[in-house]
């Protein structure tokens, strides 16, 4: 019997409502040579045209009435999942990604690039001693200790093996170096050739257009409504259960509005990402990121599936911890082109002034949480970032021609104090104060780290500025999972037939998430969902009895009623 979940219909949901943790800082250092991979060009650029993710590339065909596998989400752990599931079941097998937007990739397009790699063999030819327990260690503190261990674990120990895979098979391009950011002990990031998620999209596409086009469909403008319940009677487990599965998805053509049910015969796997754009189910969470706060999110990363997998049972896990990112600009909308700058450039080798005081305010290279609440409270408004011509070179995005006009050149400080509106006086008295304690190697009056061989005076025109507003990041809580991706009930058991990965789900990242670990979480977790989810169905097919058409809450079917069901 097979079990439609009104929308109307909900379940109680608890809903952690803490203070935000610390954050971490962002230091970039660079440390070693990557060794490229044989199979990867060191030369050609692996990104597809630039119309191969638009609308008409993809949706070919009707969209199928059943299917092996449906994905939802066409981002860095969808996109891994349909390739891992494509990997373990049969030439003539279906696997259906449903994407609600225009174009794929999701949130992953706008990401930066940066994968967080154990015992990579750049770090072996650096010598850089590094280990699982390590960055767990650097996850659990940055985290305060809310990470799940298992999860955790499962992720870092197959982090080399999901960098090695984005070569060997997708064709992932890699710049020469390894960096160490924020709150990770040692050098272990890895960035792509050009410091975006793009460079990873860009290939899963072709991958799947190119080689799975047989059985890997992708289908834009099409959003996920609801899911389809189906009671088993598997005579080899009799436990409650067992009894309710996932076995389809209702979706909706959003351009047309026409409902289709679809059966998936092995399961669903959830990959919609997170809730930062979704500014009234966030704002519930902690009411701290309402309206006045934007988001450097794409307007798809909203809450709807999350909700749908808590109306039949799923757990939430620490849906308030909520990350802020301090270095985006009111002057952009998204992600923009400021991060770029801040977190190479003008965070680790300048400074951030309030406009209306010119001066410092804030330790640069504190936590996020720390310097997003005294932009947000402390100040009130947006701030300025400013640096050198030396510390403008260590930008992420190198040409700096490219960040304009979010980004601006001035040829004295004058006239930079001139344009913002602040005190030319006091802002080089500021300045002045920060290169003594930059000279001294000691920074007496924020604590910033200033004690490194490549920090400088401010000094060198000409001088570059952006202003700064921060902006809602990333949702750390989501869905509980196990380490195999199942999504738990709330009473303890995997739901059967539904897998989670990515964004969506919750524990990895604890209480704050360290920078380049977000990428690994996707395609480490898309990856293991991909596979688990053929692994785990069932090898015979799963006998049904029709019963009335009632509409049932899997977190509702009492052991009575079910009995009563079989017996029918």
């Amino acid at each position: 019997m097979w079990l439609k979940i009104p929308t109307a219909t909900s379940i109680l949901a608890s809903f952690l409502t803490t203070t935000p943790p610390p954050y971490s800082t962002e230091i970039c250092t660079t440390a070693g040579t990557l060794l490229r991979s044989s199979t990867t060009s060191t030369t050609s650029d692996p990104r597809p045209s630039h119309n191969s993710n638009n609308h008409h590339s993809w949706n070919n065909g009707p969209l199928p009435s059943e299917c092996d596998v449906a994905i939802i989400g066409s981002g860095f752990a969808g996109l891994a999942a349909a390739i891992e599931a494509a990997a373990h079941l049969p030439p003539t097998s279906r696997i259906v990604i449903i994407e609600k937007m225009h174009k794929p990739g999701g949130n992953s397009v706008m990401n930066a690039g940066q994968l967080a790699v154990v015992g990579s063999r750049a770090q072996q030819l650096a010598g850089i001693h590094d280990s699982v327990e390590l960055m767990m260690a650097d996850m659990l503190k940055a985290g305060v200790d809310l990470n799940h261990p298992n999860l955790l674990h499962t992720m870092i120990e197959h982090s080399n093996e999901v960098f090695e895979w984005t070569q060997s098979v997708l064709g992932v391009q890699y710049r020469d170096r390894v960096t160490q950011m924020g709150g990770h002990s040692v050098p272990r990031t890895l960035s792509t050739l050009h410091a975006s998620g793009n460079d990873i999209i860009h290939p899963m596409l072709h991958k799947i257009h190119d080689d799975l086009s047989s059985n890997v469909q992708l289908f834009l403008d099409t959003s996920f409504e609801r899911f389809l319940l189906k009671m088993n009677f598997d005579e080899e487990d009799d436990t409650e259960e067992a009894k309710v599965r996932v076995g389809g998805i209702c979706v909706k053509d959003t351009k047309t509005g026409q409902l289709q049910d679809l059966i998936c015969h092995k399961g669903v796997v959830l990959a919609a990402g997170g809730f930062g754009a979704d500014v009234a189910f966030r704002s519930i969470q902690n009411p701290s990121f309402g309206e006045t706060v934007s988001t450097t999110n794409q307007p798809g990363a909203t809450s709807e599936v999350l909700k749908e997998a808590l109306k039949i049972g799923a757990m939430s896990v620490q849906l308030s911890r909520i990350q802020l990112g301090p270095w985006t600009s009111p002057d952009e909308h998204g992600f923009g082109k400021a991060p770029y700058f801040c977190l190479g450039a003008g965070f680790p080798y300048g400074i951030i002034v309030d406009p209306q005081t010119s001066k410092r305010f804030v330790n640069e290279l504190g936590n996020r949480y720390e310097r997003s609440m005294a932009i947000l409270q402390q100040v009130g408004h947006p701030v300025v970032c400013l640096t050198d011509s030396h510390g403008a070179q260590h930008s992420l995005k190198p040409e700096l021609e490219h960040l304009e006009p979010v980004v601006k050149s001035f040829a004295t400080l004058s006239d930079l104090a001139e344009h913002y509106k602040m005190d030319a006086d006091i802002l080089t008295n500021t300045v002045d104060s920060y290169n003594k304690g930059v000279l001294a190697g000691k920074d007496d009056e924020f604590g910033k780290p200033v004690l490194r061989e490549d920090l400088k005076p401010i000094s060198e025109p000409p001088f570059y500025a952006c202003r700064l507003w921060p902006k809602v990041h990333f949702c750390m809580g989501g869905l509980h999972i196990s380490e195999q991706a199942q999504v738990m009930h709330v009473d303890g058991y995997p739901i059967p037939g539904l897998f989670a990965a990515g964004e969506i789900t919750g524990g990895v990242h604890g209480g704050d998430r360290l920078g380049s670990c977000a990428t690994l979480d996707c395609l480490s977790f898309g990856r293991l969902a991909g596979k688990n989810i053929v692994a785990f169905s069932s090898p015979t097919p799963i006998t049904t009895t029709p019963l009335s058409a009632a509409t049932i809450n899997i977190a509702n079917v009492p052991r009575a009623e079910t009995e009563t069901a079989k017996a029918a």
